[in-house]
């Protein structure tokens, strides 16, 4: 039986009454408080949640490349649709997210620019990055995360395997080329990949160019490796973070955090619990939890068991051969893979079979690994 629930907000003697068997979002949270001006309301957590999810919509061929150009969130929503650009993200609910925020007194207005895209399968890089025009002399930095593209899952996967990836030079490249054009002071948001690019340009920039940063905002991306975190500049941004991420994070927990983080109450499970639409909210700010599941600790623990017996070397081979199998579909996103997913895994499984004898070999003795690796950590839970 379905529970209907009632529940009121107060807030700046504005209420808010929700009735029925709903979880509230951040498309939600637009609705409740989009009428309002970041005059009338200033920037909270949830606004750079939207800030860092712009990044993450199609418009690189909609939001100028230049940095003297820019379009309004309401005209490049216009131009999302007109263009019929729906089927072109890879969560489900980003058209709808773009199209209410679109239409938000609150940030049609926002102005776009500085769009950089790169993408290239040769070099293992996907990166993309805008700028927000927020008024006031600042302006907000949105880097994408993880995208659809298989070359951008082969990247993110290369953190166990690199010390540094492509796009976090790009991130720094472009992070340097903003603030050296428009001047004024910054916010650097970014969900998944997004956050992790956030801190560690923050991190890498010149120190004229960090003293220009407000904050650096992390939506479930991962960490850095432990000799970013015992640099000076780390140290120096480190009261800068803000780190986020929903109670059983798996990417959230990559690599190493030496900050703290505000844990968020997803409404979904394990890995999807990255989407950020299942992130609950109230008026103003997110739902918090004081701790994280036992099963993002599992997932995460198991990771690191994992990555500690491979070399790199072992590790970027069997990310390489993974995704040569993966390629063999001839879809280049994961939404493609998905999509008559039958005869995509049929000529997965018979590139697998014709794969070089080393190859096969280290992808099956990496998930043999996997499967170990998650035992030991069961049998130590129980002990615990």
């Amino acid at each position: 039986m379905s529970i209907v629930k009632t529940v009121m907000y107060i807030y700046n003697k504005c209420i808010v009454i929700i009735k029925g068997d709903f979880v509230s979002n951040i498309i939600d949270y637009i609705k409740w408080r989009g009428d309002l001006s970041f005059e009338q309301d200033g920037l909270n957590n949830l606004d750079m949640l939207i800030l860092a999810r712009l990044s993450y919509l199609p418009l690189e061929t909609i939001v100028p490349k230049s940095f003297d150009e820019s379009i309004s969130v309401e005209e490049a929503s216009y131009e999302f649709y007109i263009r019929e650009m729906q089927d072109d993200v890879f969560w489900k609910k980003d058209p709808g997210f773009l199209k209410v925020v679109g239409k938000s007194e609150r940030f049609k207005n926002l102005r776009l620019s500085a769009s950089k895209c790169y993408m290239h399968r040769d070099s293992m890089i996907q990166f993309y990055a805008l700028t927000i025009d927020l008024g006031g002399g600042k302006r907000c930095i949105s880097f994408r995360g993880t995208d659809n593209t298989l070359v951008g899952w082969q990247e993110g996967l290369s953190y166990y395997s690199l010390d540094t990836l492509p796009s976090q030079h790009k991130a720094l490249e472009y992070l340097e080329s903003v603030a050296e054009t428009y001047g004024g002071e910054f916010y650097l948001a970014g969900h998944s990949k997004g956050g992790n690019l956030a801190i560690y340009s923050a991190v890498s920039c010149s120190e004229e160019t960090r003293g220009k940063i407000i904050s650096v905002y992390n939506f479930d991306g991962p960490g850095v490796n432990e000799e970013v975190i015992r640099s000076k500049s780390f140290g120096a941004v480190r009261d800068k973070l803000k780190t986020f991420v929903p109670q059983s994070s798996v990417f959230g927990m990559m690599l190493e955090h030496d900050e703290e983080f505000s844990i968020i109450k997803s409404s979904k499970k394990s890995f999807m619990q990255h989407d950020i639409y299942s992130w609950e909210v109230a008026p103003t700010d997110f739902l918090y939890l004081d701790e994280r599941t036992n099963s993002s600790y599992f997932i995460n623990n198991t990771l690191n068991t994992l990555v500690d017996d491979m070399t790199p070397n072992e590790m970027n081979e069997f990310i390489d051969a993974v995704f040569k199998v993966m390629e063999s579909s001839d879809k280049k996103t994961v939404n493609g893979l998905q999509r008559q997913w039958y005869k995509s895994y049929a000529k997965m499984l018979r590139s697998l079979v014709t794969l070089d004898k080393e190859e096969r070999k280290l992808i099956f003795s990496t998930f043999a690994k996997a499967f170990k690796s998650a035992g030991k950590n069961i049998r130590k839970k129980e002990k615990d």
